[in-house]
């Protein structure tokens, strides 16, 4: 993926408290506050700037997305609500 200014390709709103932002570092972070905040413009874009497979992957793993969201995009990409890592209870580990 090729450099690009992040804060110019979606809405202000998204990013105002970040400074820098690499598309390629930062991809899960990126996808998961579009996921959250964006507008059906947002997620065209995003859906252009990463590949179908990494969307997923963020959907499954990032357990700072809100719950509504993991489970909007789960039943739009299939993903059995089980897998959905924000829709999980956390109970860690006793000492």
């Amino acid at each position: 993926m090729k450099s690009v200014d992040v804060k110019t390709l979606f809405r202000p709103s998204l990013f105002w408290d970040a400074d820098e932002i690499d598309p390629v570092r930062h991809a899960a972070y990126i996808i998961g506050r579009v996921l959250d905040y964006g507008d059906e413009k947002d997620v065209a874009r995003l859906m252009k700037m990463y590949q179908k497979e990494e969307i997923i992957s963020v959907i499954k793993t990032r357990r700072g997305l809100f719950p509504e969201t993991g489970k909007y995009w789960a039943v739009k990409f299939d993903i059995p609500l089980s897998e959905v890592a924000c829709l999980r209870k956390y109970y860690p580990k006793k000492p």
